[in-house]
């Protein structure tokens, strides 16, 4: 053909590997034109370049499903012995099925995709996988990820706390599977492999290995309901700069939401049922949290629920038991940024290591399983919504076979607990110098297996209810507990028993002050001779008014002080049990006496009992010394009282009387009186000690005399609801004005019980009966069952057959 300028060629629309092209190699009077075919090029020119996806028709439009296309790529590099395969500044979908990296090959976006986006839009991250849930991008042996976003298809950005709940909802799948996990071994076929400047969003696990050996994972940022999977890897696999944050929802209005509560009620079918102030947009099995109700009088609905909706401004706590109580007070906390999950499993692994990585919201943070074994953790965080108070979070859960774990620097906060330890094993876990932060329930908790805290940082504050958030709590199972170097002067120690709080080791901690020393609480303190100087301290709690605390043993046992006598055997104690304090022998020693004073003493003792009241009243009780014990049932009754009353409080005109009471039957009552005045009355027959087998009596003459013949009646005035009994109302006129109502029961008044009452109320006078054989009306055999307006009447209880018929008769003026 004719000579033409290229320029003045026609174009191809394509090329085949057989085509001419010219090439002109040198310049000026060097140049020289020589023809090679397009075939030549690509084995030379071309030789050696990374594969890229849109060489094998990837469409990379977030539409097309490009699956096969970047398979064919992967499968290129493999088969000339691994390679990159790269993948554009596109979004391309994988929808068909699984991508395998195969032995060798990396597939490589740009240096890194970043995090957070501004609300939540991640639509327009480039270099993007977007895997459909059922799929997962698998990496085989010595091949790799690399600036890459693989973000679930279908993901959204959610604009509202509805939304934002549903989009967390929704994460599903797995993206990355290292290996297959079969092989059931450390050095499966996903060994060796690197995971490397990824941001993964959407997915129930971000990442998953099972069975790898040497695995690298570094530089990943990621939002996954459960974060990194690394199971049975040993041959020390590392973890560098990893971080599992709530990227979807964080950073706007609704993202943690508190909603006031106004309400607090039964549902009818027993469970709480709650008002917001405003409305709350929840669904029925949404997960909420209540907090701020420690004086509300509604602590049980304390923690974490799943809920029923019943409407916009009330939802009803599942599995809940409703309790009366509650006054005002309280909030509902719903985060959109909870995560159901784990941000880290470590399992079955042999001294792999974990830096600088980082989770926020998760269930459990980090979570070490059985049969990992001398794992370290450096420049760790773990962290959650501590306004949510939610108690069922740990940040650190160290559990079952796990041995000499190791964490160093970092910062555990605002989980339920940040660290909880349950191992079996006698070897020690170590915390060292860890800032750890109480959230919702407890700074640490040993329940089981050794731990020791050494320079760490211990904050908290008060908790919910009976919770102390500050505080380090020792199981029944828990080995040693050894707490040293460390920033101590808000912490309390608590423990199950006494056992366990002996497991306590404390040395050199810092305290607050130097008048302020160590709380430990629901434990044995005791306080033994030294066979050296050394720092050994038993410590108890102080306050800043210097007083010292000694807490709890238990949910249901008070605090104790045990008392040792010369042997290694408890002599008594001092405890809590409810209200009281109680002074008791131990098993051993089941008969002691208290003894006030001792040898050398040169004044008497006093015994002082005080009332103190800022409110007093006359017939005031200031002191009681009352003597129990048990019946043939095995109950605990009052047998007798030896009382002291302010008869009189008026200023100046103080009085006092001293009563005995007695039981008789089935109640306790009394029997002598020692008024202010001198006067002695005795309820009862004093019987003359010469003849105590006679019915005599101690009277004086004028007494006898005087008895049928100047003896008055008592009376009493009512005017409101009255309760009649045998002590007040015996023997008695009452004259019942208007506003009186009469109620009598045979247990306050018995056998041989009378009273005359005088009707004033303006109306027929009714009685309430309760105990006797028949409960409707008093006894009367003209059918009268109230007192006449106006009229006086006698009522008689007694029993005509000694105890089986009890009756309560009606005699004068009755009405029907």
């Amino acid at each position: 053909m004719s000579d033409k300028k290229i320029s003045e060629l026609p174009y191809a629309a394509a090329l085949n590997d057989a085509d001419l092209a010219p090439v002109v190699q040198g310049s000026a009077s060097f140049a020289e034109t020589r023809r090679a075919t397009l075939a030549q090029l690509r084995t030379s020119v071309l030789t050696e370049r990374a594969l890229h996806v849109r060489d094998f028709g990837a469409a990379g439009d977030g539409i097309t499903d490009d699956t096969a296309a970047i398979q064919a790529a992967i499968d290129a590099a493999a088969a000339q012995g691994g390679g990159t395969v790269r993948i554009g500044p596109r979004r391309y979908r994988v929808v068909a099925a699984e991508l395998d990296v195969k032995d060798g090959v990396f597939l490589q976006g740009r240096p890194g995709s970043g995090g957070w986006r501004q609300n939540g839009d991640f639509a327009g991250v480039r270099y993007a996988l977007l895997l459909d849930a059922a799929r997962t991008i698998r990496v085989r042996r010595n091949a790799g990820l690399d600036g890459i976003a693989v973000l679930r298809d279908g993901l959204t950005q959610p604009a509202s706390l509805r939304q934002g709940l549903d989009a967390a909802a929704a994460f599903a799948g797995t993206a990355i599977t290292l290996g297959d996990g079969g092989s059931g071994n450390s050095d499966g076929n996903g060994a060796d492999s690197l995971l490397t400047r990824l941001l993964i969003l959407g997915f129930n696990w971000g990442i998953y290995s099972d069975g790898n050996a040497r695995v690298r994972i570094q530089d990943v940022l990621g939002d996954c309901t459960n974060g990194l999977y690394l199971g049975r890897s040993y041959d020390v696999s590392r973890i560098s700069a990893v971080n599992w944050h709530p990227l979807i929802t964080t950073s706007r209005s609704w993202s943690n939401t508190r909603l006031l509560i106004t309400g607090i009620a039964s549902n009818g079918g027993g469970r709480f049922r709650i008002t917001t102030a405003t409305a709350h947009g929840l669904s029925s099995g949404d997960l909420v949290n209540i907090a701020e109700v420690r004086d509300s009088g509604a602590p049980a609905t304390y923690g974490r629920w799943a809920i029923t909706v019943v409407d916009s401004t009330r939802f009803d706590l599942n599995n809940s038991t409703y309790s009366a109580g509650w006054t005002s007070g309280g909030a509902v906390y719903v985060s959109a940024n909870r995560r159901a999950g784990a941000g880290y499993v470590v399992y079955d692994c042999d001294m792999a290591t974990l830096e600088n990585c980082f989770e926020y919201g998760h269930d459990i943070g980090f979570d070490v399983q059985d049969q990992t074994h001398s794992c370290s953790f450096f420049n760790i965080g773990a962290d959650g919504w501590v306004d949510a108070a939610d108690p069922a979070s740990i940040g650190v859960r160290i559990a079952g076979t796990a041995l000499r774990t190791k964490w160093v620097g970092g910062f555990l906060s605002s989980k339920g607990c940040s660290i909880q330890v349950n191992t079996t094993g006698g070897e020690q876990h170590e915390v060292i110098g860890v800032n750890v932060t109480g959230g919702a329930r407890r700074i640490a908790e040993v329940l089981g297996g050794q731990l020791s805290l050494i320079g760490c940082d211990f904050t908290g504050a008060p908790g919910t209810g009976n919770v102390t958030v500050s505080a380090i709590h020792l199981g029944n199972g828990a080995g040693n507990l050894i707490v040293a170097g460390c920033d101590t002067s808000s912490t309390t120690f608590t423990a199950d028993n006494a056992a366990a709080m002996q497991r306590l080791q404390l040395a050199g901690n810092r305290m607050a002050g130097a008048t302020t020393t160590q709380r430990i609480a629901a434990g044995r303190v005791e306080l033994a001779s030294v066979s050296s100087a050394a720092a050994i301290e038993t410590r108890l709690s102080a306050d800043t008014d210097g007083a010292v605390n000694i807490h709890r043993r238990s949910a249901s046992a008070g605090a104790q002080i045990k008392l040792y006598g010369t042997g290694n055997t408890n002599a008594a104690s001092f405890s809590i049990s409810g209200t009281d304090c109680v002074f008791a022998g131990d098993s051993g020693n089941l008969n002691p006496a208290l003894t006030l004073g001792g040898s050398g003493m040169t004044q008497a003792q006093t015994l002082r009992l005080r009332r103190l009241s800022s409110s007093v009243a006359a017939n005031d009780r200031l002191a009681v010394l009352e003597a129990t014990g048990n019946n043939s049932a095995g109950s605990e009754q009052v047998f007798a009282r030896l009382v002291t009353v302010a008869e009189a409080v008026a200023s100046g005109g103080e009085a006092g009387a001293v009563v005995l009471e007695t039981r008789s039957g089935g109640s306790v009552a009394e029997r002598f009186r020692l008024a202010a005045n001198g006067t002695v009355t005795l309820t009862g027959p004093l019987v003359l000690p010469a003849n105590p087998a006679t019915n005599l009596q101690a009277a004086t003459k004028q007494y006898v005399d005087g008895q049928f013949t100047e003896r008055r009646t008592s009376t009493l005035l009512l005017s409101g609801a009255t309760t009649v009994s045998h002590a007040s109302h015996n023997a008695r006129m009452l004259i019942a004005n208007g506003g009186t109502s009469l109620s009598l029961s045979w247990a306050n008044t018995g056998d041989g019980f009378s009273c005359t009452v005088i009707n004033r109320t303006g109306g027929d006078l009714g009685l309430t009966l309760s105990g006797f054989t028949s409960n409707t009306a008093p006894t009367n055999s003209d059918g009268f069952t109230r007192i006449r307006a106006g009229g006086v009447a006698t009522l008689l209880v007694y029993s005509p057959d000694g105890g089986t018929t009890k009756i309560c008769q009606l005699a004068g003026a009755g009405a029907p």
